[in-house]
């Protein structure tokens, strides 16, 4: 038998007003905070919320149950069960409440002829009289049940033992009780006699009417101590008043969402065709209290599902800030294959200058590496004429979670440069070469061919967005040992440590004239060149970057690409889901494990008299000695 959906229905209201609730509750209070530890607080204060309402709402049911606004005894109240079938497995809630019921009912009557009726259809009559029956006679009383709905509506029904001949024969006299009779197996050894409907109206309660159907109930208070009689409502036909004129009383089952009305109005009926109410049963298979689930589980499913859904709202939300901001980043072509057929090496090589140190030559060699074994990003920080790298960083993330690599690349480098076949800086090919290739993809091409590393991704920046970002982050900490300046690049640093600004930090990484103050007196800082460029560059880096992995939530990494989205070209590779995988790997990146690598160079002037630098140690030494397994095995 199907449960009424009347309960689930009724519980759909209050159950989204409070998980609601809940959810405002949340939106209210996330919105002024991004960490991950206010985001969670906001989620338990949204969960309290809805618990308090939905617990606020059944404590009101419950004192406005109807059970409270009954005028006699309540006998019992029977809770729903998950699956319910006419006869409750005596292991169940519902059928020791049927047992508390049937000893309460003892209690309360000394009568043996009993109506089982309600004040209207769908209240579980004919359901309550079986189980109310079944746990008198396992409790060792000597019980009968007796359909007394002649309209095959009730429990001839059930069972399918026939409605004929039953009590509408037996008051006819057409049947004695042993044929009017059925025996019904409930539980074990226990046997239940029952007495169906039978065919035809049952006598009128009047005339000899009336003293067959008080001969067909002597013929069974003469076999048993409690007859249990199922009827319908009163005014639905004319058995439920023939038979209460017979009965030493009636027990009424309502549920909770019966009409107090109906209720008293069944009640005075009962009364006065001599078959008063003795107690009522309130039957909750249709009624949201009696729950089989108890109340403080309830309260925590709802409480737990708006968290759930809270969460789920958090990190779609901030989902979408990332997916947005990622839309509006300005994109460059990276395409290091293309570029490599649209410039190949000539089959003589690229020319090497004539006043060349032989070092020099011999340390321009790539290593042979594998390029499964790890990620590629250049980091290119660019002049104020955008044509020019001024910041040249290789960042590599193994795979596997090994320790990243970083490689600085000194702008002034010279280096084999496709583009014309010759050497030049490697800062100027950020210039590209005409409309063959873009600037970014030739300094790639650049750096992959001196490396033998391939560049996967890249990051393009200029001087102002270097600030903005460093700002964004909150500045980074910059420690001297006496008091710096350069008054070429605004510099102006006190001994100590300094959190310095976008602009500070910015000055501090292109300061090429730095000077110390000593004894009050200024002098050039010792030891100031291209590759302290490089290491202070790589210092700012990396303290951005532990300013950068420092967030702990999806609304501070969202706030963050949100700020830093106008300030970065990046290449079109690049996906929204690698990058926000390589922010959060960031998180848990030890800062000090990087393994850093500088360049070893020499001057060198060129034909053109210009003072570069060349290489005098080849990058595949530089990577066999500091991370060896990051080579292809030459065997």
């Amino acid at each position: 038998m199907a449960v009424s959906t009347r309960r689930g229905e009724s519980a759909v209201i209050p159950t989204a007003v409070s998980i609601g609730a809940g959810l405002l509750t949340f939106l209210l209070l996330v919105r002024e905070y991004e960490s991950a530890r206010a985001a969670a607080l906001a989620g338990g204060a949204a969960a309290l919320v809805t618990a308090f309402l939905f617990g606020a709402w059944a404590l009101w049911l419950r004192r406005r149950a109807i059970s409270r606004q009954l005028t006699g005894p309540v006998l019992g109240q029977i809770p729903l069960e998950p699956t319910v079938s006419r006869l409750s497995a005596k292991e169940t809630e519902a059928a020791q409440a049927y047992e508390v019921t049937a000893a309460e009912l003892e209690a309360q009557t000394t009568g043996q002829v009993v109506l089982v009726t309600s004040p209207g259809p769908g209240q579980g009559t004919s359901r309550t009289a079986l189980n109310l029956a079944a746990a008198a006679t396992r409790s060792g009383r000597r019980a009968v049940l007796v359909d007394g709905d002649p309209t095959q509506n009730g429990l001839s029904r059930f069972g399918r033992t026939g409605a004929a001949p039953g009590l509408a024969e037996l008051a006819r006299g057409e049947a004695d009780l042993a044929a009017a009779s059925r025996l019904w197996a409930i539980a074990g050894d226990f046997r239940l006699p029952f007495i169906p409907a039978g065919e035809g109206d049952l006598p009128v309660a009047s005339g000899n009417g009336s003293e067959a159907m008080a001969d067909a109930v002597d013929m069974l208070t003469s076999v048993a101590d409690l007859i249990l009689i199922d009827v319908p409502p009163l005014g639905w036909n004319s058995s439920a008043q023939s038979l209460a004129a017979h009965a030493d009383g009636s027990v009424l089952v309502v549920t909770e969402t019966s009409d107090p009305e109906a209720i008293a109005g069944a009640t005075r009926s009962l009364a006065d065709v001599g078959a008063p109410v003795i107690g009522y049963i309130v039957n909750g298979a249709q009624t949201q209290l009696l729950h089989p689930t108890p109340l403080w589980r309830r309260i925590f499913w709802r409480a737990l599902a708006t968290l759930v859904v809270a969460t789920l709202l958090f990190v779609g939300w901030n989902a979408f800030r990332i997916w947005d901001s990622w839309q509006n980043v300005e994109r460059d072509e990276l395409d290091v294959g293309s570029a490599q057929v649209a410039l190949p090496i000539p089959e003589t090589g690229i020319t090497t200058p004539e006043v060349f140190p032989e070092q020099a030559a011999t340390a321009v060699t790539s290593a042979p590496v594998d390029e499964a074994a790890f990620r590629s990003f250049l980091i290119v920080g660019s002049d104020e004429s955008g044509y020019r790298a001024d910041v040249i960083i290789l960042a590599l993330f193994p795979e596997g979670g090994d320790k990243p690599l970083m490689i600085s690349l000194p702008r002034d480098l010279y280096l084999p440069n496709r583009c014309g076949s010759t050497y030049s800086r490697v800062n100027a090919t950020l210039a590209g070469c005409g409309s063959s290739v873009n600037g970014p993809t030739l300094l790639a091409l650049t750096v992959e061919d001196y490396t033998g590393i391939p560049v996967d991704h890249f990051a393009l920046f200029d001087f102002d967005g270097f600030e903005r970002i460093l700002d964004a982050v909150g500045g980074v900490e910059v420690c001297v040992d006496r008091q710096v300046r350069d008054i070429k690049a605004f510099l102006d640093l006190p001994a100590g440590c300094t959190n310095a600004t976008g602009e500070q930090a910015l000055a501090w990484v292109r300061s090429r004239s730095t000077e110390e103050r000593v004894d009050g007196v200024w002098r050039t800082m010792p030891g100031v060149n291209d590759l302290t460029r490089n290491e202070k560059q790589q210092d700012v880096i990396l303290a951005m970057f532990a300013k950068l992995k420092s967030f702990d939530s999806p609304s501070q990494l969202s706030a963050i690409v949100e700020s830093l989205t106008n300030e970065f070209t990046l290449d079109d590779q690049l996906g929204v889901a690698d990058a926000i995988t390589l922010a959060w790997s960031l998180r848990t990146l030890d800062i000090d494990e990087i393994t850093r690598i500088s360049i070893p160079v020499r001057d060198f002037r060129t034909e053109d008299d210009a003072l570069v630098l060349v290489p005098t140690v080849s990058f595949a030494d530089l990577l066999s000695e500091k991370r060896p397994e990051l080579l292809l095995d030459a065997a």
